[in-house]
């Protein structure tokens, strides 16, 4: 006999999780949403209703990031942020999550994947949160850069530097790795400049 009523609840983290798995063992491109429905055990249309989308599983949780950069942009109002006020304001709470070691293992997971499948970094919630953060900054000065593109700036910066802690930064937390990027890159003393 069937039972009848309310399935279980599904964990939308646990497929997420089990969907990066296949990532990291088979490839992005290679893992379909049904070979994620059927190791996560779970129908395709479930699937489909959790993560409409199959980048959707690389990106669990940035939902919960846009929401926290929405609030804390309203919270700041039109503020005049420089590039640091964005590292310090919008980033580090995320950044500081990752000293968590559970976090970091699972984020690095994350990062390696998006270094292997850059075209991941077009998720639309990245953009909405970009526009977001870009509200919070200081005006250019004729002859500076724009808004939009200091903060797309830092958000590459950032991922580069995170991708690289994800291969290689043992013995330095993401924060530290992140920091140290950035006062790299606004180092003027640069003999490429």
């Amino acid at each position: 006999m069937t039972k009848r009523g309310r399935p279980p609840e599904t964990d939308a983290r646990q497929i997420a999780r089990v969907a990066l798995g296949l990532f990291a063992r088979h490839g992005f491109d290679r893992v379909t949403m049904d070979d994620i429905a059927e190791a996560a055990s779970v129908s395709r249309r479930t699937l489909f209703r959790l993560f409409p989308a199959k980048s959707d599983l690389v990106w669990d949780g940035l939902d919960d990031v846009r929401d926290f950069v929405r609030r804390r942009a309203a919270e700041l109002g039109p503020a005049g942020l420089r590039a640091g006020g964005v590292l310090r304001e919008f980033a580090e709470p995320f950044l500081r999550a990752l000293e968590d070691p559970e976090a970091a293992a699972l984020a690095r997971q994350r990062l390696r994947l998006l270094a292997a499948a850059p075209a991941l970094l077009a998720h639309p919630t990245l953009r909405e949160i970009e526009a977001v953060i870009v509200t919070t900054l200081a005006p250019s000065e004729p002859g500076q850069a724009p808004p939009p593109l200091v903060v797309r700036t830092l958000i590459a910066g950032t991922f580069a530097a995170l991708m690289w802690w994800a291969e290689h930064g043992d013995g330095m937390s993401a924060l530290e790795a992140t920091r140290a990027a950035l006062r790299a890159l606004a180092d003027d003393r640069d003999p490429c400049a």
